[in-house]
């Protein structure tokens, strides 16, 4: 027999929890069905060493106030940290440099030191002049990111600035990334201010904050999915499911009154309302139901990112070669990350906890949604990566974690808005229905959040 809620969540990632918290807030009875052993999503912490870290998201970005005003809710403010240290790095063929001041890997000023000491001053000044040139009134809506930024700075800037930037934050080439769907309103910008530098520098200058700033949470950001499955627990008109992979979201008549069913291996649900919250590729699996839903969300392309986060005992790393990490362009010869993070060096709470001489260091993996490296020899890549990255022999990792996110990046190629259109007008004809895809309001926390509260009117 069917189980009826008011709300059925499908998909227990933070999304997930966020929508059911407020559903639940509101007096509703409401469950949430996860596929997996676990809540939380990309958010997940595993102890290495006697220390839980992040191997999935470790910070969230203070530009948008959704994540801070959610972690103050949750009575987590307290643990609430700066980094220790930014300063990353860039490291492309010609060497390893300090990230140059830029929007996404668009240079502010392209004749800055931090760009002439990457491309050299015959190629800035080229830059310099291209990006002088006059600038079209509109633009090809569907240009992508790299088209625009070869057109207005040239390939150099594109391949050894943003390539690395863009592919290590989005795990995406620039040149397959729709400029408008990674970066709203840059090309208006442009036109506004006469030149691609000079927009990237104004939107930086009018944020506030700097281009990448971040906090993270004492104990790591797992701390944050705890905190909800605890006051989801807790509340009286909440139901939690794991390991309950759901196969059909469809419509359905029961006593007259027209329902949502989610069906599973074992069970069948009913409610009033239905929240989608798993990412882009389950999503179209569980709605082949609803055509004019399950089309749109076909045509997204999602990408897997692989993170290894090892515990290594090194004095080389006592002084924070890398500063807190660096990005990585993917034509650097036999370098496989496409980013690394010393989280001993960006955090003082994990080097604190492990003390001089041990170390976290996480490599990233994945490039244009496709994972190339074989997993099972990840341990020895990672390795064979960080002795080339410090350009000196390390010891074997202490303890290691291999963690795969399958279809967590949502990636914004030519014509996703045109699909992101389409699929959020066909839902808001469907009374009952809410999405909140992973990603579709941005591949980050503060999106995350947003669109989860949006899904609980």
């Amino acid at each position: 027999m069917p189980v009826r809620f008011d709300v059925i969540i499908v998909g227990g990632g933070i999304s997930g929890l966020v929508s059911a918290r407020k559903a639940a807030q509101q007096g509703k009875s409401v469950c949430v069905i996860e596929a997996s052993d676990r809540f939380g999503g990309a958010l997940q912490g595993k102890t290495l060493g006697g220390v839980t870290v992040d191997v999935g998201a470790e910070a969230f970005a203070v530009a948008r106030p959704e994540t801070l005003d959610l972690i103050k809710e949750l009575g987590l403010v307290d643990r609430v940290v700066a980094p220790r240290r930014s300063d990353s790095r860039l490291i492309v063929p010609q060497g390893t440099f300090p990230m140059p001041h830029a929007l996404l890997g668009i240079p502010t000023n392209p004749l800055a030191d931090d760009v002439v000491a990457i491309i050299g001053i015959e190629e800035a000044t080229k830059a310099a002049q291209l990006d002088e040139l006059p600038v079209p009134e509109s633009w090809d809506p569907q240009i992508t990111l790299g088209a625009l930024i070869r057109q207005r700075l040239g390939d150099q800037v594109t391949d050894y600035i943003a390539t690395p930037v863009v592919g290590g934050v989005h795990a995406l080439h620039p040149d397959l990334a729709e400029a408008e769907a990674i970066m709203p309103g840059i090309t208006a910008a442009t036109t506004k201010y006469g030149g691609l530098s000079k927009a990237a520098a104004a939107i930086r200058a009018s944020s506030g904050v700097p281009g990448a700033a971040v906090n993270g949470l004492v104990g790591g950001m797992s701390n944050l999915v705890d905190a909800l499955v605890q006051e989801l627990q807790e509340a009286p008109n909440v139901e939690l499911f794991l390991n309950t992979p759901v196969h059909n979201i469809s419509k359905a008549e029961s006593s007259g009154q027209s329902s949502w069913e989610v069906t599973t291996s074992n069970k069948e649900f009913l409610g009033d309302h239905v929240v989608v919250a798993l990412d882009a590729k389950n999503a179209a699996r569980v709605l082949t139901s609803l055509p004019s839903i399950h089309q749109p969300l076909s045509r997204l392309y999602v990408g897997d990112v692989v993170v290894f986060a090892g515990l290594i005992s090194s004095d080389v790393l006592d002084e924070d070669p890398l500063g807190s990490g660096a990005l990585i362009a993917p034509s650097t010869p036999s370098i496989h990350a496409k980013a690394i993070t010393h989280a001993s060096a960006k955090w003082e709470w994990i080097r604190e906890a492990y003390g001089p001489g041990r170390h976290i260091v996480r490599l990233s993996y994945g490039r244009d949604g496709v994972i190339n490296e074989d997993l099972a020899d990840l341990a020895t890549i990672a390795h064979a990566d960080l002795e080339l990255l410090l350009g000196t022999s390390m010891p074997a990792f202490d303890q290691a974690h291999l963690a795969r996110w399958t279809g967590s990046l949502l990636h914004p190629r030519v014509g996703h808005r045109v699909n992101v259109s389409e699929l959020k007008a066909a839902a808001a004809s469907i009374e009952g229905l809410s999405l909140a895809i992973a990603g579709l309001a941005g591949n980050g926390l503060a999106g995350t959040v947003s669109q989860a509260h949006a899904a609980i009117s």
